[in-house]
């Protein structure tokens, strides 16, 4: 993995921002929900936080998040800047957990922290909507997680980025 050796600032950029912009490409893969931004768009970001670590993982999910967001017209309105954090928050853990122990924590607390961050729609959706709109939130969470980590274990040793 790269992050032991020195990665010169600009390919840094170019990778966060390839990601990042992967990311947009996924948000229009979407999933079944009663919210239209449910899409793949956060696999890109489980992929670089368990590759790349944690500085990468947190840069590709909250800006791939607000990439997403500004993409489809920011259904949630200010709110996507809150959920850009703690979906940036969510790829620093992803990055941290799985150095630390292993891939399938890194991606559960990663599918946790995605899940969680619906209490911010409540202003916006209302209680009840936001209550039904869970079960798709966590299914599409843990389809871009495992997504994520699938790539990652197939290519985490051969692949030189």
């Amino acid at each position: 993995m790269l992050n032991s050796k020195k990665v010169p600032r600009t390919y840094l950029v170019a990778r966060i921002t390839v990601f990042a912009a992967l990311s947009v490409v996924g948000s229009f893969i979407q999933l079944p929900s009663p919210v239209s931004t449910v899409a793949l768009d956060s696999s890109p970001g489980f992929f670089t936080a368990l590759y790349f670590g944690p500085l990468d993982g947190f840069c590709v999910f909250g800006l791939g998040h607000m990439a997403t967001a500004i993409v489809h017209g920011f259904p949630l309105g200010i709110l996507h800047l809150p959920i850009a954090l703690g979906l940036a928050v969510a790829g620093a853990a992803v990055g941290i957990i799985n150095k630390r122990w292993h891939v399938f924590p890194a991606v559960a607390a990663g599918i946790a922290i995605n899940t969680a961050l619906v209490v911010l729609a409540i202003p916006v959706l209302g209680m009840a909507a936001t209550l039904s709109f869970i079960p798709s939130l966590f299914l599409a969470a843990c389809v871009n997680g495992a997504l994520g980590a699938l790539v990652y274990v197939a290519v985490r040793r051969r692949l030189r980025i």
